[in-house]
């Protein structure tokens, strides 16, 4: 059965154990859509905000449980000295385009005077020297210049990707370090979630006796819908199962992961539902 090469080794020998053993199922499609099992919401990505560049909190642009768009502007660090730095590399970067022209200047003469014979050697390799010194003092300037635009630009922090954002501890008025390593606040991305469930692994056998393709392609088409507890109207259908993360657990349970899209974003982590599985048509 090509399915028990995705679970791990502990799971792979008791399922090809009592597999051998096991009842064939009559009707494995009523019996999976009687069942109905517990889960909870988790997040399907989740992304830490945190700042590159020292400073003043300024502002801070959400309310925890805000929904926020990737590139949107969280918090912003007092720009000021930022500004000032890039100013400076700016007015050096443009004397350095001045001594650049000057060199190739004296460069150019210098080469013209050297074609008549009337400078020396020395004099020529001295001109070409300062031209490429002048060369690497512009690009070390324009480096410079660079690294203050990227460095006033991450004065705004932004959401790096798109989700529910939750509570920061960060006021207006605190200053921020780059090196304590804390993040600012979290993102949980939640256009698509996952819902973690467990299915008897004794399900599981008989489903892979009672279908010629195996468990592996039955798996494959299994289509996850959840419930609120109680309530019999579906909350979100057409979850699809995740192999990657499936582990059996102490009471003989399989665990396994499904992600499930949640574009209405009603399904919120940390929500308990219950779980149906079904084969469709």
């Amino acid at each position: 059965m090509a399915v028990l090469a995705k679970f791990p080794l502990l799971f792979t020998e008791r399922f090809a154990t009592q597999s051998a053993h096991a009842e064939p199922a009559q009707d494995f499609t009523r019996m999976l859509e009687a069942a109905t099992y517990s889960g909870r919401i988790e997040s399907s990505v989740r992304a830490l905000v945190a700042n590159s560049v020292r400073g003043i909190l300024t502002a801070v642009h959400f309310k925890p449980g805000d929904t926020v768009e990737k590139g949107q502007v969280l918090f912003e660090i007092g720009p000021l000295a930022y500004e000032q730095k890039l100013a400076a590399n700016r007015a050096v970067e443009n004397q350095r385009l001045v001594e650049l022209g000057s060199a190739e200047a004296e460069a150019l003469r210098v080469a013209e005077l050297g074609a008549r014979a009337a400078v020396s050697d020395q004099v020529a390799q001295d001109a070409s020297d300062r031209l490429a010194l002048a060369k690497v003092a512009l690009e070390e300037a324009q480096a410079n210049r660079a690294l203050a635009e990227l460095e006033l630009a991450s004065t705004k922090i932004r959401a790096p990707i798109s989700g529910k954002i939750g509570l920061s501890n960060k006021f207006v008025g605190t200053y921020l370090d780059t090196e304590n390593g804390q993040a600012l606040a979290q993102i949980e991305h939640t256009d698509t979630v996952r819902v973690v469930y467990g299915m008897p692994y004794k399900t599981l056998i008989a489903l892979d006796r009672s279908s010629p393709e195996g468990l592996d392609a039955l798996m494959q088409s299994f289509q996850v819908d959840l419930y609120l507890p109680g309530n019999d109207q579906p909350l979100a259908k057409g979850g699809r199962l995740l192999f990657s993360e499936s582990a059996l657990v102490a009471d003989e349970t399989l665990r396994v992961w499904a992600e499930i899209p949640n574009f209405e974003r009603g399904l919120i982590p940390g929500l308990h539902v219950d779980v149906k599985v079904t084969l469709p048509n």
